[in-house]
């Protein structure tokens, strides 16, 4: 009998995680889906084995898993939470949400001492935010990384020319990346029709409720590069912008010419597009991905987010964002109006790019090669020196056990 039950058993295990999309809902709690979660998971795998090799000692599990479900903080349930917590709060921070996706594990975190929230996936921060009450409802809140106020210059490009833009006319954006939402919540604001491609749901849930992300913009959730092939030779954009770092890599497939050239053709012929880079710029995988940039766009100017470090080190990780035109010829920033700050001092200190980046001597130090479709082993051997490198920031930004149970 046992024997014959087992086939079943494990063709029905099988085929639950197969087809776990269409019963998800059986599984949600609390707004996390308990079966796709790590821990779930493990067991899910032991199941079919066990079913295969029945014994008598398998008894003895019985109470090592329940211990597990009932006092184990990784348990993605409500009484797993309040234990996580009850380490958190030792060190000023609280737990407001969690969950297992498919570009890793995501978080969202309130630092209570000092007062921000963010959003983790794995062993990067996707952004954070102030948690003071603006002046009303709709304002925004205070970012607190820079590196996305400055992506929103991309409204302050003008060719020096002198040809000045009509700013009565609406614009249209693409945000590749979603993060917390800093960036697109801005253009918004401003009243440019956004578009926001992101691969992950749980980012964008999370974006959407905590981080009070707006509703009235258009939200993709799909594979970037499936979207651009898609809509390379179809949709317009004055503004792109390209925030896809996560988790100390960036997804090399988003940092190839062919992407590149898609998004090229993506931008209207005043178009500007914004690229963030966030790593070490002392290594090759940088160099890479800026010759790549500057093979597809004939203008470019690259602005790290900080000022450079003084005399010679081992590292400098910053995030590096490329402001790239798709015509040729020179271009500068007009300087931001009140209306631009949209009532944020990070944006009066921080909107306007100020630390420029010759590229020319990282490229040449390097001897980097463009990243293309059929040859990115190149960029993902290198980028595992970045990984590790901006491992070692985050443990700066945030304590190491926070990392380790949050």
């Amino acid at each position: 009998m046992i024997t014959g039950l087992i086939p079943r058993l494990t063709t029905a295990t099988v085929a639950l995680v197969a087809h776990i999309t269409n019963i998800s809902d059986l599984f949600v709690l609390h707004g996390t889906l308990l079966v796709r979660s790590r821990l779930a998971l493990y067991y899910l795998l032991a199941i079919p084995q066990a079913l295969y090799n029945p014994s008598k000692f398998l008894i003895v599990v019985v109470v090592p898993i329940m211990h597990s479900i009932m006092f184990s903080a990784y348990t993605p349930l409500p009484h797993g939470n309040n234990i996580l917590n009850g380490t958190l709060q030792n060190f000023g921070y609280s737990l407001m949400a969690r969950q297992q996706s498919n570009t890793g594990y995501i978080s969202v975190l309130d630092n209570v001492k000092d007062g921000f929230r963010v959003m983790r996936c794995d062993h990067s921060l996707l952004g954070g935010e102030w948690l003071q009450q603006p002046g009303h409802e709709h304002q925004l809140r205070e970012p607190v990384y820079a590196v996305f106020v400055m992506l929103e210059a991309v409204r302050l490009v003008q060719p020096d020319s002198g040809v000045q833009e009509d700013r009565n006319i609406q614009k249209n954006a693409l945000v590749v990346g979603l993060g917390i939402g800093t960036t697109p919540a801005a253009l918004v604001a401003h009243g440019v029709r956004t578009t926001v491609v992101e691969i992950d749901p749980v980012v964008h849930d999370f974006a959407t409720r905590f981080f009070r992300l707006p509703s009235n913009h258009t939200s993709v959730i799909q594979d970037a590069v499936v979207f651009v092939d898609e809509h390379s030779h179809k949709a317009k954009y004055d503004y792109i912008i390209h925030d896809v770092f996560t988790g100390g890599a960036e997804p090399i497939n988003l940092f190839t010419a062919e992407f590149l050239q898609g998004l090229r053709d993506m931008l209207d012929e005043d178009g500007v597009v914004a690229i963030n880079y966030a790593g070490d710029l002392q290594i090759r995988s940088a160099s890479m991905v800026i010759r790549t940039v500057l093979s597809v766009f004939p203008t470019c100017r690259l602005f790290r987010e900080d000022a450079a470090p003084a005399g010679t080190t081992e590292t400098d990780f910053t995030n590096l964002v490329m402001f790239c035109r798709k015509t040729a010829g020179s271009f500068g920033f007009r300087q931001p109006t009140r209306a631009d700050f949209l009532g944020s001092q990070a944006r009066q200190y921080h909107l306007l790019p100020q630390h420029e980046v010759d590229p020319r001597s990282m490229i040449i130090r390097h001897g980097a090669d463009i990243v293309r479709k059929n040859n990115t082993h190149g960029l993902a051997k290198a980028q595992v020196e970045s990984a590790l490198g901006h491992w070692k920031v985050m443990r700066s930004v945030v304590p190491d056990t926070v990392w380790e149970t949050w």
